[in-house]
């Protein structure tokens, strides 16, 4: 009569076995990390797209409204989101344009690392208008109103 022996794993496979699967958790715990890096500087950078798009459409009302645009210094901004943690700052430079009678804006939002690194995000609008200081919207007023009077005196 043969006895069967049955064998089980040595001490050595199974050290081997747990040293490949911890260094597939750590691979893929770094897959997962920087999966969540990237998914939070896009919602950054999407927010502060979001922040520099706003504050270009109120400079150009306000420029619409007859005010002209002022340098604006690195301004705190509130985030649309109440549970970030990501603080946003603004700023608003003017320039003169090449042309005579053109401004440049540019509104540059950043989103500040909360532990003082390197910027999260910083996103950038550039936009040219007519300088309202010009009163150019006089002068067409104007033009506008001789059309009308020398379309009345020839209709007379």
């Amino acid at each position: 009569m043969i006895k069967s022996r049955r064998g089980g794993f040595s001490l050595l496979e199974i050290l081997l076995a747990l040293a490949i699967l911890g260094g597939a958790m750590a691979m893929l715990s770094q897959i997962a990390e920087t999966g969540t890096s990237a998914a939070r500087e896009a919602r950054d950078l999407s927010v502060a797209r979001l922040m520099c798009q706003s504050k270009l459409s109120e400079t150009l009302l306000d420029v619409a409204s007859g005010i002209s645009p002022q340098t604006v210094l690195t301004t705190p901004l509130a985030s649309f989101d109440s549970g970030s943690m990501t603080s946003f700052n603004y700023s608003l430079e003017v320039q003169p344009g090449q042309m005579d009678g053109l401004l440049i804006l540019r509104i540059t939002v950043v989103a500040e690392s909360p532990n003082g690194g390197p910027p999260l995000a910083t996103y950038s609008l550039t936009r040219w208008i007519v300088d309202p200081t010009l009163g150019l919207e006089a002068a067409e007023a104007e033009a506008e109103a001789l059309k009308a009077l020398e379309s009345e005196e020839a209709a007379l």
